[in-house]
């Protein structure tokens, strides 16, 4: 039987109201309500960091700066009312990591809100959260390592990545997205538990590679074993081309001995694949390392790469864009992906 939940005072006859009419009301009382009892509750740097991004979040609701479609809105307000039971909840960090969803589906950013929350943290503190995030990248890394994969659920998972990535997994030739076909499995798992953990910093897809959108580490398992099974593309982005025998010198020296004479990696150490990988891509990901600000980076590689000049840069990173995996990793040309072939 329906409960009326209002009562029109023309006809005083009960008259049930659309649960998507009532969510901007709902909105703000939650705002009222919760949020109030988050701020006065902040005593910790994760509870005053959630209640900044809340704060964001509910001007963003209300003025929609960037016009985004209702069913963005709609979506934000079911992830904003999840977010703060995990707040209820304790599960500060959890929360957190559920609000940034909202900021991609209202197309703000988060830089306002982190520069503000990053003096809460003293040093100490932040070494610890470093600490965990290791610690818990580490363990769902072996969990999904463990776990039996299933790809044929794997690629239900990555039927939302191909948007970006592409079915193939080729992902752009100007490197904004990277190649996943036929990236070791144990490396796609571990660099989305690094994701998961705050353990590499990639807000783009964090919202998309989250417990939350996703699943648990048998979701890892399974999506990473389905683009495991991709067929690499050697059409790829890559240098200007005008110092490869500098980059091949370079890259005998410094690069081969793990990464392999071809690129290959080696996937018993979480190395990963990095021929045929979009030039663009890996000069964005070599200065990050490089610079100190990939998380999740080797500091043997770090160090290994300190010195490089931008020629010497460019020229080793040119002819590894250019180094081909082996023909039956290849993808024949013309090829696509079946998987997603109109029925």
């Amino acid at each position: 039987m329906r409960t009326p939940v209002s009562t029109d005072p023309r006809t005083t006859e009960p008259r049930e109201r659309s649960p998507r009419a009532f969510r901007p009301t709902m909105v703000l009382l939650l705002f009222l309500s919760a949020s109030a009892g988050i701020l006065l509750d902040a005593s910790s740097g994760h509870a005053a960091e959630f209640a900044d991004y809340l704060a964001a979040v509910d001007q963003a609701l209300v003025k929609n700066p960037n016009a985004v479609p209702k069913h963005a809105l709609y979506s934000c307000q079911d992830r904003r009312a999840f977010a703060v039971r995990l707040e209820r909840r304790g599960e500060d960090v959890r929360a957190i990591r559920s609000l940034r969803f909202c900021f991609n589906l209202l197309g703000i950013s988060t830089a306002a809100v982190d520069r503000a929350s990053a003096p809460v943290d003293s040093s100490a503190r932040q070494a610890a959260q470093l600490e965990k995030g290791r610690e818990d990248a580490r363990r769902e890394y072996e969990r999904a390592l463990q776990l039996e994969p299933d790809p044929a659920r794997g690629l239900e998972i990555y039927r939302s990545c191909a948007a970006c990535h592409t079915p193939e997994g080729w992902g752009m030739a100007s490197g904004v997205v990277p190649q996943l076909a036929g990236q070791h499995r144990s490396v796609v798992i571990k660099q989305l538990a690094d994701i998961r953990a705050g353990n590499r910093q990639n807000r783009v897809m964090l919202p998309y590679a989250s417990v939350e959108s996703i699943g648990g580490a048998q979701a890892i398992a399974d999506v990473a074993a389905y683009i495991d099974t991709l067929e690499i593309s050697v059409e790829n982005g890559h240098g200007d081309g005008q110092a490869l025998a500098l980059g091949e010198r370079l890259y005998g020296e410094h690069c081969a001995r793990c990464h392999g004479a071809r690129g290959e990696g080696d996937a018993a150490k979480q190395i990963p694949r990095i021929q045929s990988q979009h030039y663009g891509y890996l000069l964005t990901q070599f200065e990050l390392i490089r610079d100190g600000k990939r998380l999740n980076a080797n500091p043997e590689m770090t160090a290994q790469i300190a010195g490089f000049e931008e020629r010497e840069t460019k020229a080793v990173l040119d002819w590894v864009s250019r180094l081909e995996p082996p023909e039956e990793l290849r993808a024949p040309a013309g090829w696509r992906n079946p998987d997603f072939a109109s029925p």
